[in-house]
């Protein structure tokens, strides 16, 4: 997933390249247009063309310049404001991503581009958190010590373990009330484990990092919290205070874990130390407490805990925003689809494209939303080859991507 730089950041890129008439490729249309960036201004951005045009060029018109910076592939989008045989003014960009994983670039489809597909599964409407993160709630292997149906057995082994790992351990549920602390409402909108003191302190030495995707970091925490509305000088501060407040305490560690049902999060377990006990969490407790969040919210599900009703709905509304040959980016009305699709699902699709319909199979890897809309990202896994090479011709005018980036020694320069 690309990541947008700092508005600081993305001047002194920019003011650096300008310095050493950086190489770039620009992208137009289907067309790759080596060029060189000559001039940085407040509204716009000079590039040289170091190999002129196939055919001209027209006022306004998206364009995607991609480039490197001291070893990060970057890329950003504007549009056409003037041109000639030697060089393009584009508007200067509100924002540059870097993007280390994307094999092919995304561009905006030409022509008609069209795309369909039949959801089938539960549709979950719970009065409970929604999250950014998604699991279905899928049966465990089966043991001869676990048994669905008998929850208080469940709880108990839970509790067992728990005492061999914390000072204090409790299961809060957000049935009954709504994420209220700090910690709660991180949990309730990331879906990811809150871990004390690696989620909020910088000053975690390295000793004592737990390397898990599944864990917030700092700088998800402080996204989170900005991306509901709040400044984020607050943020810090907020941090800050809560940071004070644990150490008060005498905490060592302490961890959030939240239940995750679907797209909601339906409570969390909750584990402490304190310096006292002088234990630090490892990967290992990491692994048993999301384990046995899958395994509660599983229980949960089979005892009727939750209510969902069966839904299969053709789609054929989607408004393409942009699609390479590996996958493709859409939105959808947001109130009619947002709990129909959900994170690493699987779904086949028919991608209508250049006169001829494609039948992908695809797994969804971004989900995020705006007011109206829903938008839905699609790595493609099963295309036929005949299918894939003419995508490839199709948004790029080749079969073979071009390898448009300079040398590592000259990349070095930079």
């Amino acid at each position: 997933m690309s990541t947008a730089v700092s508005r600081i950041e993305k001047e002194f890129i920019l003011k650096t390249l300008s310095e050493k008439a950086a190489p770039m490729e620009m992208r137009y249309r289907n067309h790759w247009i080596s060029c060189t960036l000559k001039e940085v201004n407040p509204a716009d951005i000079v590039l040289k063309f170091v190999d002129i045009p196939k055919e001209p060029l027209r006022v306004g018109e998206k364009v995607d310049l991609f480039f490197k910076f001291r070893g990060a592939r970057m890329t950003f989008r504007s549009h056409l404001i003037a041109f000639d045989q030697e060089e393009a003014r584009v508007a200067f960009p509100k924002g540059i991503y870097r993007d280390l994983s994307r094999g092919y670039e995304r561009v905006t489809p030409p022509g008609d581009v069209g795309i369909s597909f039949l959801i089938q599964g539960e549709k979950v409407e719970l009065n409970f958190p929604k999250s950014a993160s998604y699991e279905a709630p899928e049966e465990p292997t089966a043991t001869p010590n676990f048994d669905a149906s008998k929850i208080t057995n469940l709880l108990q082994a839970f509790r067992e373990k728990a005492r061999e790992l914390a000072s204090e351990h409790r299961i809060v549920m957000f049935r009954e009330r709504k994420p209220e602390t700090f910690e709660e409402q991180l949990i309730a909108h990331t879906g990811k484990i809150f871990l004390y003191p690696q989620s909020i302190n910088p000053n975690v030495p390295e000793k004592d990092l737990v390397l898990s995707t599944k864990i917030l970091s700092q700088e998800e925490v402080i996204l989170s919290e900005t991306s509901r509305g709040k400044e984020l000088f607050d943020v810090l501060q907020t941090i800050a205070t809560v940071n004070k407040e644990k150490e008060r305490k005498g905490i060592i560690q302490e961890l959030y874990c939240p239940i995750l049902f679907h797209q909601y999060v339906v409570g969390y377990l909750y584990l402490v130390m304190f310096k006292a006990g002088a234990l630090r969490y490892t990967q290992k407790v990491v692994e048993f407490v999301s384990q046995f969040a899958r395994l509660l919210a599983y229980s949960l599900m089979v005892n009727g805990y939750f209510k969902g009703e069966p839904v299969k709905e053709k789609v054929e509304i989607a408004e393409i925003v942009d699609i390479s040959a590996s996958g493709i980016l859409f939105a959808l009305p947001r109130e009619q689809y947002e709990s129909l699709f959900q994170l690493f699902m699987d779904l086949e699709f028919t991608l209508s494209i250049g006169g001829r319909n494609l039948k992908i199979g695809g797994r969804v890897m971004r989900k995020f939303t705006d007011q109206t809309h829903l938008y839905i990202g699609i790595m493609f896994l099963d295309i036929q080859e005949a299918d894939r090479l003419f995508l490839m011709e199709y948004l790029y005018g080749t079969t073979e991507v071009p390898d448009f980036y300079p040398s590592a020694e000259e990349w070095d320069l930079l």
